[in-house]
């Protein structure tokens, strides 16, 4: 193998990595300064267009879930918080009203709210991988002090989005994959709040 050739291949290699590990989420914050750490946030549940059953209600839990236990918030109970959405029958997250968001923050003394969408939610046949799954979703992060959003987050990811070569490097499972969609939304989210 000549010189140029063997400083090429590991060039590629590298190239090939970096690809794979691409991130297909893109979020905006709309503030300028960290958010209080002793902020409360309570996420409710995600709509589901996706039109798989249930995919709303996963989304919602791996968000509940990831998000528990971090120290530059705390988090609502969701049962509790359940409960408030029953007592003020607030039926859809995405079409809060101010008045149903100032009832949720008064009662709950919260200060953001974390809505969001199902959108896709699917597991494809592919005749290399297998089952391929594709998740999509989006989401917002409230104050419910002004009533405006200070973040948002598309995510649209492939199982075979990170693959390598061979199948190494693939995500199977459309759970797997939500899973981790979820906890680099909550990373981004995260970095929104002052650190303790």
């Amino acid at each position: 193998m000549s010189i140029p050739l063997m400083k090429t291949v590991p060039a590629l290699a590298f190239l090939l990595i970096m690809a794979g590990c691409a991130a297909n989420m893109s979020s905006r914050k709309r503030v300028d300064i960290p958010l209080p750490s002793s902020s409360r946030v309570a996420v409710l549940p995600f709509e589901n267009l996706s039109g798989r059953e249930k995919a709303a209600e996963k989304l919602t839990d791996y968000f509940q879930t990831t998000m528990t236990g971090r120290d530059r918030f705390e988090l609502v109970e969701f049962g509790v918080l359940y409960d408030h959405l029953r007592q003020f029958r607030i039926r859809s997250s995405t079409l809060l009203t101010d008045e149903q968001i100032d009832s949720l923050a008064a009662s709950l003394d919260l200060s953001f709210i974390l809505v969001g969408s199902a959108l896709e939610y699917e597991e494809f046949d592919n005749n290399y991988l297998g089952r391929v799954p594709q998740v999509s979703f989006n989401c917002r992060l409230i104050d419910c002090a002004t009533g405006k959003t200070v973040w948002v987050a598309t995510s649209n990811r492939s199982g075979d989005s990170g693959e390598l070569v061979f199948g190494i490097g693939a995500v199977r499972s459309a759970d797997d994959l939500a899973r981790r969609m979820v906890s680099e939304a909550v990373d981004d989210l995260s970095d929104l709040f002052a650190k303790n």
